[in-house]
């Protein structure tokens, strides 16, 4: 549209940081549900299978508290960009509807963590590629 009609689009990066916002949030749950994070092996084969479940729930636990203490370190600057009124510079939209929008997408990574530490533990990866 820029260069057809001499017209930039009017809030292109806004909608861009809009739009990452919302899919990085709102995709880490399928990600932590499905144990698909990134996963490095270095002792899994020097250890018995017993001590791999153990700290594959270890690693459950504490993920569940980063998450936790994420959206918890979020409220403040919520709250503040409600009070101030702040808004993304193109398109006016006020920034605590983004951070609740981040907020809920991190709530429901939490929820999703807590269904992966209810899962069954499964230690061989099989060696599949993307």
């Amino acid at each position: 549209m820029r260069y057809a009609f001499s017209s930039p689009i009017h809030g292109a990066y806004d909608v861009v940081e809009v739009s990452l916002l919302v899919f990085v949030f709102h995709g880490l749950s399928a990600c932590f549900l499905a144990r698909q994070n990134i996963v490095i092996d270095l002792i899994d084969n020097l250890v018995p299978e017993r001590v791999t479940h153990i700290l594959v729930r270890l690693s459950d636990l504490i993920t569940i508290g980063i998450l936790a203490l994420m959206i918890w370190a979020m409220f403040e600057p919520a709250s503040q960009a409600f009070q101030y009124g702040d808004k993304k510079l193109e398109l006016g939209l006020k920034l605590w509807i983004l951070w609740s929008v981040a907020m809920a997408g991190l709530a429901g990574t939490l929820f999703c963590a807590f269904g992966a530490l209810a899962k069954p533990v499964v230690t061989s990866h099989g060696g599949e590629r993307m």
